[in-house]
């Protein structure tokens, strides 16, 4: 009779093949598949007698980077009316624009975005008098976004960056630049997927540049560098940390445990460096579907609040250091649930998150990484800043509305409908000195908000 078992043998590693196969497969269809929801009761007993710093944003310094001035959705101090509801909005001018999702920044009375005219596949860095729209001077360069292979290739979708006399902008095939900010006159110019061997994600290069001393970082997402800085000035390259492949989140940097560092959410974690070199100081895995890490993680003292959507969840982490080592502690993790951050982040206040779960408007209470309350499904997902103690907020079907910053009860002053066209108005609103600035893939509108 024929020896069988090598047959046998062959049957078993066949079906071994298949099974891990099929398990690759579906780990990249469903990554948090296996996520299991966990809290640590020591760590949100000593955060519930906690004083979380709140951050203040001066009047003079503008809105000149994405999330404003402190990066994390906060206005500065300045005028603001609050009662919509009994004296209606007054338009102030409103301009035509080509497509783009990048937010305006608007520093010393201008305005600055991106946006990409399709037909002559060019992407431009747009400066316009802020007071009345019109126009000031722009800086055109190729970009083919036959790459972005996604869909959501209207334009540009990461925030011009304005400091110190200068601008810089990525823009969505990875072009990364810097120009005088009064006259366009550019300075040095980065091809960051060529130099870093990063592919486009599918929905193109997204991260803001983020100012930290002398450095000006970005994520190239690529195998030689997944986080990157370069001197402000001269454009050189000063560090490069990791490997790990790009989401469409941008860099903070916080001081956590006694040292400065900058947050970078990849595609698959999130990263701790340290700003001045770019050393890893700690890493947190943070897997999801499409590489769909988007929202700006939230630093608060030793503690980073990150959410995603796709089914992720979200998760408080505490950054703790022992000796030189820096450890990562999950002080909650609410997979599937609770607060899902789409396109957009969430914004902190006394405590409390407010932001977007999906297309649900939700008040979270951060110490214990539970509801508070939701204001029930809206017309899409959308975008909310906080100005003072209210919340502005934009949905992506172009809906405007104006509520209360408030853990008590969902209280809505007031909302309009049809304020910008079109279902991806994901660009978050603006507001700086009495104004109120929002796009969509067509126009550039502003509004009085004035006492």
């Amino acid at each position: 009779m024929p020896n069988s078992k090598p047959r046998i043998a062959l049957v078993v590693v066949g079906v071994l093949g298949v099974a891990l196969a099929g398990g690759y497969l579906l780990m990249k269809r469903f990554p948090n598949a296996f996520d299991r929801e966990s809290a640590d009761a020591a760590q949100i007993e000593k955060l519930k007698a906690a004083k979380l710093t709140e951050t203040v944003a001066k009047p003079e310094s503008g809105w000149p980077q994405w999330r404003g001035p402190n990066r994390d959705g906060r206005a500065p101090a300045g005028p603001f009316r609050s009662n919509w509801n009994e004296k209606p909005l007054r338009e102030l001018w409103s301009v035509p624009c080509k497509g783009g999702y990048a937010s305006s920044t608007v520093v010393g009375g201008k305005l600055y975005t991106l946006e990409y005219d399709g037909a002559s596949k060019t992407e431009r860095l747009i400066c316009l008098n802020a007071n009345d729209g019109a126009p000031l001077w722009e800086s055109a360069s190729l970009a083919d976004y036959a790459a972005i292979t996604g869909g959501y290739a209207a334009g540009p979708r990461s925030s011009p960056t304005i400091h110190d006399g200068r601008v810089y902008w990525v823009g969505a095939t990875g072009q990364f630049a810097c120009a005088d900010a009064h006259s366009k006159k550019e300075h040095w110019r980065h091809d960051l997927v060529q130099e870093f061997q990063a592919p486009i994600p599918r929905w193109g290069v997204a991260c803001s540049p983020l100012i930290e001393g002398d450095l000006v970082i970005v994520q190239p997402g690529g195998r030689s560098g997944s986080v990157a800085a370069y001197d402000r000035l001269s454009g050189e390259k000063v560090w490069a940390s990791g490997s790990n492949p790009s989401g469409y989140s941008s860099p903070v940097a916080a001081t956590m445990a006694g040292e400065r560092v900058v947050l970078a959410m990849t595609g698959n974690a999130l990263l701790g460096l340290r700003a001045v070199d770019g050393k890893e100081l700690f890493q947190h895995p943070w897997v999801t579907q499409f590489d769909g890490n988007i929202a700006t993680p939230i630093a608060v003292d030793d503690y980073v609040f990150i959410s995603s959507g796709y089914g992720k969840g979200c998760a408080l982490l505490h950054i703790e250091k022992e000796g030189e080592r820096f450890r990562v502690k999950v002080v909650y993790f609410r997979p599937g649930k609770l607060m899902r951050n789409h396109h957009s982040s969430c914004v902190h206040k006394d405590g409390f998150l407010y932001g977007f779960d999906n297309e649900t408007l939700r008040c979270v209470d951060l110490r214990l990484g539970e509801e508070v309350w939701a204001a029930g499904r809206g017309p899409g997902k959308g975008s909310v800043i906080l100005v003072d103690k209210h919340l502005v907020g934009m949905t992506e079907t172009g809906t405007l509305f104006l509520a209360e910053a408030n853990p008590d009860e969902f209280k809505l002053i007031d909302k309009k409908d049809g304020v910008l066209k079109g279902n991806d108005c994901w660009a978050a609103p603006v507001v700086v000195d009495g104004k109120l600035y929002l796009r969509d893939n067509s126009r550039i509108v502003c509004f009085d908000v004035a006492e």
